[in-house]
């Protein structure tokens, strides 16, 4: 019997396990202070050198941003057009760069076992995509990352799964459970048939899944409020033309995701942007490109999306009305206040998808959400007020139970990997 970690990969935050061939499960510390917890961050101030998490943000401050950093990579896993990148001229897929990080919590692991662990359970989204081609092939860009990073055996436990798993261990009633997985990434439904046996495959009544949570959220937020600060509402006009050009969709969209923000360096967006800017309509609109150029230059995403972050947290507070924007960095400064009035507004639309997506668990099944005894909640975004509002209006019936916001998920891949030995 071999022993087995049971690692689960976020968007945001991972975790490992160490499961014993005697079935001893011993969580893994990460950070250098003891936590648990290591925030799924990546950077590279030169070519072949990696730091990761807390550590990953001291030395992207400490270099000036003069590297390559990395957030949400999880994010690219499905997506068929994203080859890879290029760091200090080596060109990385995406499956080397989750290897470069799932390695690091290996290494990690290896060093405080004292034993070189080759068996892993991996979470996985209930959906990477809701295309089937797509979601498998993020699974076996997962798989391939696995393999290099040293696992010769791999396995997947769907996530909201694995949260089931964990419920169950304590839950002695015959109860139909809605397990709502709220991360960084993804937000995962499964609705659950718990028994006294615990939990077994025939459980599983109803699974979906949207690539929306925490992540979308921000961008959101990015969108809405602070990228005109940014250009987004760049206008040009080209020499010899009467046509006022907007700011481009697709580099919108980069703008707008902390996962994709980073890309708004390569070389041909680069020169892109400098073409247009020689064509700004006014004075107004070029310096708001210029705060742009800074912020591309300077690699200044991850920040600018940090303090996203904490006015989110921010207007989730009860006696809180607004919150004040505030980004000083290089040449840019940014200033404005955010309404919790306008910022639930505003977000409404991605909350509204990501509830549609939840009434998807009663598609094959002739459940409704009053035959739902209880939901647990659990995911750093379960804590969203607009979206745990609308659970709580949805299941009004239903015991609501929050989780343990951040290992539930890891303590279930280690009860599935129980199963393994």
């Amino acid at each position: 019997i071999m022993s087995i970690y049971a690692i689960d990969f976020g968007t945001s935050n991972s975790l490992i396990n160490f499961v014993s061939p005697k079935g001893e499960v011993t969580k893994i510390p990460l950070g250098d202070d003891g936590s648990f917890v290591l925030r799924s961050l990546l950077y590279s101030s030169e070519r072949g050198s990696w730091s990761f998490g807390k550590q990953a943000i001291e030395e992207y401050v400490d270099t000036d941003g003069e590297g390559r950093f990395f957030k949400s990579i999880k994010k690219f896993l499905p997506d068929p057009n994203y080859s890879g990148t290029e760091v200090f001229n080596k060109k990385l897929k995406i499956e080397d760069l989750v290897s470069i990080y799932l390695k690091h919590l290996k290494d990690k692991a290896d060093v405080f076992v004292g034993e070189q662990v080759v068996k892993v359970v991996l979470g996985r989204p209930a959906l990477y995509s809701s295309d089937p081609t797509e979601d498998e092939l993020a699974q076996d860009r997962m798989y391939l990352a696995a393999k290099k990073a040293g696992f010769s055996e791999v396995y997947f436990c769907p996530e909201p799964v694995a949260a089931g798993i964990d419920h169950a261990k304590t839950n002695k009633n015959n109860e139909k459970v809605l397990i709502a997985d709220f991360g960084g990434g993804t937000s995962d439904f499964t609705l659950l048939n718990i028994t006294d046996d615990g939990y077994s495959k025939e459980s599983i009544l109803g699974i979906s899944g949207i690539f929306k949570a925490g992540d979308a959220f921000d961008g959101e937020c990015m969108n809405k409020f602070i990228a005109p600060h940014f250009g987004s509402n760049f206008e040009y006009q080209l020499p010899a033309s009467s046509n006022v050009l907007k700011f481009p969709k697709n580099l919108l969209k980069k703008l707008c995701s902390p996962a994709h923000i980073t890309h708004l360096r390569e070389k041909d967006t680069w020169e892109f942007l400098q073409q247009i800017k020689k064509h700004s309509i006014d004075a107004e609109n070029m310096k708001k490109i210029d705060n742009l150029f800074n912020l591309v230059e300077y690699q200044l995403g991850f920040p600018v999306f940090e303090e996203i972050e904490r006015c989110k947290i921010d207007l989730c507070d009860d006696q809180v009305v607004d919150s004040k924007y505030r980004f000083t960095k290089y040449e840019v400064e940014v200033s404005e206040v955010i309404t919790k009035k306008d910022f639930f507004h505003k977000l409404s639309p991605t909350v509204e998808s990501i509830i549609d997506c939840l009434f998807e668990v009663f598609s094959k099944n002739s459940l409704k959400p009053s035959d739902v005894d209880k939901v647990y909640m659990t995911g750093g975004s379960s804590q969203f007020i607009p979206l745990s509002n609308k659970i709580e209006e949805i299941f009004i019936n239903s015991e609501i139970v929050y989780g343990n916001v951040y290992d539930s998920v890891v303590r279930g891949l280690s009860g599935y990997a129980l199963k393994l030995l």
